[in-house]
């Protein structure tokens, strides 16, 4: 076994869903995020968006989806996890029925430390950036 960084710089990989109102419902009774913006179309035809948006964090969940399918692609025997996110947001509104697109791609790679660096887009069907991140992923050394 090997404990050699799985990716190179430029893999790449997407994962596509539609967001639907269903999607929008659920994800407010699991994280309690009833906030008006998706919840309320009658406010929100009083605001610039005119009706009901997605989260941006369930938005942004679908590039965690791209990074747990990078890793799958890769192959690797090494553990890894999540070391969080830097620079995340929300660059144009969701809404219901938006086809959303999430890019993960590698941009640098850290042998040294065990971590890699993926940059997260996530485009609706318009090809308009939604919701942009830094994502850092860090292994653990195979025991001989």
């Amino acid at each position: 076994m090997t404990n050699k960084m799985p990716f190179n710089v430029g893999d790449s990989i997407s994962y596509t869903k539609t967001i639907s109102e269903s999607d929008v419902y659920l994800f407010a009774g699991i994280t309690g995020d009833f906030s008006q913006m998706h919840m309320n179309e009658e406010f929100m035809k009083t605001t610039p968006y005119k009706t009901r948006i997605a989260h941006g964090v369930l938005s942004f969940a679908l590039g965690s989806t791209a990074s747990t399918l990078i890793q799958v692609q890769a192959r690797s025997a090494m553990p890894s996890v999540s070391y969080g996110y830097d620079r995340l947001r929300f660059t144009n509104p969701v809404y219901f029925g938006d086809t959303l697109t999430a890019t993960y791609t590698i941009v640098e790679v850290d042998e040294e430390d065990l971590k890699s660096y993926g940059k997260v887009e996530v485009y609706n069907q318009k090809d308009e950036l939604c919701v942009v991140a830094q994502h850092i992923l860090k292994f653990f050394p195979i025991e001989q």
